[in-house]
């Protein structure tokens, strides 16, 4: 049966209010729906050499997919998108941010500074678990809304780091900061955006001569030049970061036992992980289902299929032994304890879990036992 193309016929007109600026991929403005009195910032792609607008534009497209995956409340929102492949162009339709740079917005509210760094290191690592590099942090790229939330904008339509005769060239116009040692290495990843990132606080921190920083530590790993001595993703930059925080609280000794209970079972499940497992951080979805598994085995002594347990956790392929014997009473008291912690106490505890699992075998993403 052949599907019905549902037709729009309305074009939708936007009020013009100001220009907000012009980058190398395109321009920037202000509009207005007077319809629903809203406005928003439209970029266009447009190349500002002509003879790579072509050349990435199919770069622009793929963006527009991955930036309809996004949505966190400290990267800049996504509403529409216009698409004109015959004249290799387009229009995006973002949220429009009402306040300041976060450089601007730390020199006038200097006591927000830990928790803006920590709304940064969140929205950066959306990004990072949806593959985006950013490739251009720098103050006037991560904005504070009035609210004083972080907003991270301008994530790099069409950009792509080439490593040619005029790299270095291309790095003295575009980046502010010392260089790491991964441009000689010609490498650009999620290390490299984690050392921009740390790079960019130092120098507000420096700048405002800001006090009473909580990540001091975390920083210096942050900026190191050497990329095989520095916090390798956003992902562990968090995990450090929760680590920082653990000195201020304090467990009890029936909690610590039942935790123990659990992540040691959960441990000896495990025969080992693929190189390209992920972790599972989302604390509602690993509760739920842990929830889930519990639901099913109410009428068990113990859990029946460990995968599913080794699932509430890793993301991926792993190993696993099914001769482990894993009480349900186990499971039902570490969902009780868990589910009434704070955030905060979530988080730690979910990371210890991963100091755990750290220790499990990794495995490459091969399996040498294959014929061929």
């Amino acid at each position: 049966m052949e599907q019905k193309i549902i037709k729009f016929l309305r074009s939708k007109d936007f009020k013009f209010i100001e220009e907000v600026g012009q980058g190398g991929t395109g321009r920037t403005v202000l509009l207005e729906d007077e319809i629903i009195n809203e406005r928003f910032v439209c970029k266009k792609y447009s190349p500002y050499y002509p003879e790579t607008k072509t050349l990435f534009f199919d770069n622009f497209k793929e963006e527009i997919k991955l930036l309809h995956l996004l949505y966190h409340p400290n990267v800049v929102r996504v509403f529409n998108y216009y698409l004109y492949p015959e004249e290799f162009t387009g229009y995006i339709l973002m949220e429009y941010i009402k306040g300041c740079s976060i450089d601007n917005y730390l020199e006038e509210n200097p006591d927000k500074l830990n928790s803006v760094f920590e709304q940064t290191v969140d929205g950066f690592l959306h990004l990072e678990k949806n593959k985006i590099l950013h490739r251009d942090i720098r103050p006037e790229n991560i904005l504070v809304n009035n609210d004083g939330i972080v907003k991270i904008i301008d994530f790099g339509f069409g950009k792509k780091i080439e490593f040619d005769k005029d790299f270095d060239k291309s790095i003295s116009l575009n980046w502010r900061y010392s260089l790491p040692k991964d441009f000689k290495a010609t490498t650009y990843d999620f290390s490299t955006e984690v050392y921009f990132l740390g790079m960019l606080f130092h120098e507000i921190i420096q700048d405002y001569n800001l006090q009473d920083f909580a990540f001091d530590n975390v920083l210096k790993q942050m900026t190191i030049k050497r990329k095989e001595d520095r916090i390798s993703s956003f992902f562990d930059l968090k995990r450090s970061m929760i680590e920082k925080g653990e000195s201020s609280i304090e467990f009890t000794n029936d909690e610590k036992s039942i935790y123990d209970n659990f992540a040691s079972g959960l441990e000896k499940i495990f025969g080992g992980i693929y190189e390209g497992a992920v972790y599972r951080d989302d604390i509602p979805t690993i509760l739920k289902r842990l929830q889930d598994l519990y639901n099913v085995s109410l009428l068990e002594t113990y859990i029946q299929n460990p995968n599913k347990l080794t699932n509430c956790f890793v993301n991926g392929k792993y190993r696993y032994t099914t001769s482990y014997k894993f009480h349900v009473s186990y499971l039902k008291k570490f969902i009780a304890f868990f589910s009434g912690l704070s955030i905060e106490r979530k988080k730690i505890v979910l990371n210890h879990l991963w100091q755990r699992i750290d220790k499990i075998e990794r495995i490459p993403d091969y399996d040498d036992d294959l014929p061929f």
